[in-house]
């Protein structure tokens, strides 16, 4: 069942065998895992229902030390969470994300590859992205090769794809499934302002919430979950200690350790024989795929490199030299975007082209034939589209492509998320996040970079440029990818080294669990989300076997 809190009677008590916080793809996930089951639920969500969710975004501003966006940034207080949003990108992570690399510091998960990969099969179903096929063999009808002559490489794998998402808002998706579900209740306009412990105890007794008419409520449960994303999760911890400490703190471990990937667009490469696979590519299952170029895990492990892809970019919207109408009235309209999305199309750089704005409408009046062509196959494949058309591919026509990269960062504690001083509607204070980006990483990059170029030119199939002697300054100025918050509440193998177990109950507070990116220990190249509903399904099973034996009445 869904209900709003408004419809809730005075000073509303509330019990259930768990409590969920949260309704973005973690809490929805977990929730549709746990429906039929013998578990009461109760899923507490700060939005509404519908378009906006007549909730405040406010809660999302906080304060950040640049290049990190401001923290409200690519985040949605929504049912459905930054799904309501995202692009739409599945990818999973790799074995080698896994390990304890020597040349990574503080690398090593405490599970296995294959813990979280026997669950990608059903959180590809989730996403609506199709089988758990992610080679061109596998995956593609046509599988010719990225680039002619790259087969079989030993160090560059060009047979991997990324699959996208149609892509699902999970709100949306499972709505009508949580509604009629006998065991799961919905309450939405819930705003989560702490959790309350066991006096002199180490269980969780209770969330309390507040409604939009001010009223406080509280959740009564034997387990809760967190499943607020990797700013926000970490944020309730740190605020529901008394002490000031911060829950599950008990090594210094909660807020650090926080990574985002590294993406900039830096050099091109030309093909010297034969084409290149630029464009979207269907999958025999009808999914949008598109190829990347990735290191393998041998010469990761031989070149101390961390996990990197590449793909194959389009030309800087902003530089009316790419003589694309289709790209030019992409730039035109460009104020439409978020700030990030705004910053991918230009490639990072700021708007530098004299007189950029008259030479765009030159461009977009000399190809209105072409550009109308493109407007009605992107209307037909993008707008209205169920699996929509993930976004727009126009080749530089020059013939070269710029390199996208993204890449894993190093968990360092100095990288960290804290309190600010300021506080939100909810009297909740706001969070600080201080991104760092160090120079090992810089350095893994730029090998990965001169590894590429120069495995290429040996091979005959392409030519990679980009200034040497600029390269690490241009890395240097790299961007963290603002919509992904990992690791401030890594899985560990004991509370000195992390804020979860492997089973991601909270150190000391067995009665705690974490649904998100946070507990990343690494970030590997791949977004998180595909990787964030397979470890919710992981943690859907682990509750029904810890806690669905001794359930004990319809809401608690």
């Amino acid at each position: 069942m869904i209900l709003s809190s408004r419809s809730l009677p005075e000073e509303p008590a509330l019990s259930a065998a768990i409590c969920i916080i949260g309704a973005g793809a973690a809490g929805i996930t977990l929730a549709c895992e746990l429906d039929g089951t013998d578990l009461a639920v109760t899923l507490l969500e700060a939005a509404g229902i519908g378009w906006g969710g007549g909730v405040s975004q406010d809660p999302y501003q906080g304060s950040a030390v640049a290049p990190h966006p401001n923290p409200a940034n690519f985040r949605r207080r929504a049912f459905g969470g930054s799904t309501t949003i995202w692009g739409g990108r599945c990818v999973p992570f790799d074995p080698i994300d896994f390990e304890r690399r020597d040349y990574v510091p503080n690398s090593g998960w405490p599970i296995s590859y294959q813990e979280v990969a026997r669950h990608y099969p059903k959180a590809m179903a989730y996403c609506d992205a199709g089988a758990f096929e992610f080679t061109v063999g596998t995956a593609l009808a046509n599988p010719r090769p990225i680039l002619p002559g790259l087969e079989g490489d030993a160090d560059i794998d060009g047979d991997m794809i990324e699959r996208y998402s149609l892509p699902t808002d999970f709100g949306t998706r499972y709505r009508d499934r949580l509604a009629r579900s006998t065991n799961i209740r919905v309450v939405t306009h819930a705003q989560v302002l702490r959790l309350e412990k066991e006096p002199g105890g180490d269980r969780i007794a209770a969330a309390l919430f507040r409604t939009p008419s001010g009223r406080t409520g509280r959740v009564e449960a034997r387990a809760f979950v967190l499943a607020l994303g990797g700013i926000e999760t970490t944020r309730l911890l740190l605020v529901s200690d008394g002490a000031g400490n911060g829950l599950g703190n008990r090594s210094d471990c909660l807020g650090r350790y926080y990574a985002c990937h590294v993406e900039n667009v830096i050099g091109v490469l030309r093909p010297r024989r034969g084409g290149v696979v630029f464009h979207f590519e269907k999958t025999r299952d009808g999914v949008y795929g598109r190829r990347k170029l990735h290191i393998r895990a041998a010469a990761q492990r031989r070149e101390g490199l961390r996990n990197i892809a590449f793909r194959l970019h389009y030309p800087d919207v902003s530089d009316p030299r790419h003589r694309s109408p289709v790209l030019s009235a992409v730039y035109l309209a460009k104020r439409t975007l978020i700030p990030e999305y705004r910053r991918i199309l230009q490639h990072g750089a700021a708007d530098a082209v004299p007189g950029a704005a008259l030479r765009h409408f030159t461009n977009v009046a000399l190809g209105l034939p072409a550009l109308a062509g493109f407007g009605v196959h992107y209307l037909g494949r993008r707008l209205l589209a169920r699996r929509k058309l993930p976004y727009v591919l126009v080749a530089n026509p020059d013939g070269s492509y710029p390199i996208e990269f993204n890449s894993e960062q190093t968990p360092s504690p100095a990288s960290r998320i804290t309190l600010n001083g300021d506080r939100d509607a909810y009297g909740v204070p706001r969070v600080h996040v201080d991104w760092r980006f160090n120079e090992d990483d810089i350095d893994s990059i730029a090998r990965a970079y001169r590894l590429l170029r120069d495995r290429l030119s040996r091979i005959g199939t392409a030519v990679v440029e980009f200034d040497d002697a600029t390269l690490r300054e241009r890395i240097a100025r790299s961007q963290p990818v603002g919509g992904h918050h990992l690791g401030t509440t890594r899985m560990a193998g004991s509370p000195a080294t992390g804020v979860v177990d492997k089973d991601c109950a909270v150190f000391g507070l067995p009665n705690l669990y974490l649904a998100s990116a946070s507990v990343f220990p690494t970030s590997s190249h791949a977004n998180p989300t595909l990787t964030i509903v397979a470890l919710a399904i992981r943690l859907a099973q682990h509750l029904v076997a810890r806690f669905g034996a001794r359930h004990g009445g319809p809401y608690g």
